[in-house]
């Protein structure tokens, strides 16, 4: 009887002693914004939801581009499958500006600077922590590892995992005549649709997912991160977070050459010299701006040669070689 007991207040112990560190973590907010290059109505109203972000740093902010009402918007051409998905999920597809906070779609009228647009859903708590990392695979790919724990009793089971690969900032000028875009949406990491998972079954379980990712050539590296989301049934966001950028990767080059090929200077003003040994030229060349859409293609015919960039805008591009070698640089 003794043994008996004693085993009972032991376990006893260990379950209250468990209990007494389950315990909910701070909800994170997403705000997801879904505009468009070509609508003036978001070149008004854009501006206002930034600064109103800007005094909410805490929210998590991606913006997507449906093709829907201007299927001419680069950064939507990039990418319409999966920037059409999302946009559809919500049953929104058809206007921008729209806007999604924490899974709620908000009145198209809504004034998004109003500061109080966060307030009902800011201090809030979940069961549920998320944890993702980015890490570079390789020359061309990228690893996505999310891990989801549970933190707190729930009676969730069913969720849903979203994950996007996102640029945080692109500098071109849009035909609406906005010269930034934030936090761009490029890739989903499971594809169009969202990762269907049974939540961790005790407190202090955690779940690991990971997916591998190939990169596109016309994304800035050290300015791409991962956000994922976690959601139920009803669309609610259980919990959000980003990974940090990825390591930069500026002046070097996206894919290796066969030969050694000298791409400078890196910043450049107004002439981009290619050099290299005289048996690789002539050699043709692609240039794209930061939408993928290709802007120059010519053959360089001598052993040092220059790419003329002085009338482009400021930003970054990427350049393509014939011998499979991919630069990013940047126009100041």
């Amino acid at each position: 009887m003794y043994t008996k007991h004693f085993f009972q207040t032991l376990a006893a112990f260990f379950i209250s002693f468990s209990a007494s560190f389950a315990q909910p973590v701070a909800k994170t907010v997403v705000a997801e914004h879904y505009t468009n290059t070509y609508c003036s109505i978001c070149a008004s109203r854009n501006p206002g939801l930034y600064t109103n972000l800007s005094n909410h740093p805490q929210v998590l902010h991606v913006a997507y581009h449906p093709s829907a009402p201007y299927a001419a918007c680069p950064l939507s051409m990039h990418n319409v499958a999966e920037n059409n998905a999302r946009t559809n999920y919500y049953g929104i597809f058809g206007g921008t500006p729209r806007l999604v906070i924490q899974g709620d779609v908000i009145s198209a009228s809504a004034n998004y600077a109003d500061a109080a647009l966060y307030t009902s859903v800011l201090g809030q708590t979940t069961p549920f922590s998320l944890r993702v990392t980015l890490m570079p695979f390789g020359s061309d790919s990228v690893i996505t590892r999310v891990v989801v724990k549970k933190e707190d009793a729930s009676s969730l089971t069913d969720l849903q995992l979203y994950g996007a690969l996102v640029e945080d900032t692109l500098f071109f000028a849009a035909a609406n005549g906005e010269s930034r875009s934030y936090d761009v949406f490029r890739k989903s990491v499971w594809g169009a649709t969202s990762l269907s998972i049974t939540a961790p079954a005790a407190v202090g379980d955690s779940l690991v997912y990971t997916r591998t990712s190939a990169v596109n050539a016309v994304w800035l590296r050290s300015r791409m991160y991962a956000l994922v989301m976690l959601q139920d049934a009803d669309k609610n966001m259980v919990q959000a977070t980003r990974s940090a950028n990825l390591p930069s990767a500026a002046a070097t080059p996206l894919m290796a050459a066969t030969t050694t090929i000298n791409v400078f200077p890196n910043p450049a003003n107004s002439k981009l010299w290619i050099k290299a040994a005289d048996s690789v030229f002539p050699i043709s060349y692609s240039l794209y701006e930061a939408t993928g859409r290709q802007i120059q293609n010519a053959v360089l015919e001598q052993a040092q040669s220059y790419i003329d960039i002085s009338a482009l805008p400021k930003g970054v591009y990427t350049l393509k070689l014939s011998n499979g070698a991919a630069y990013q640089v940047l126009k100041n």
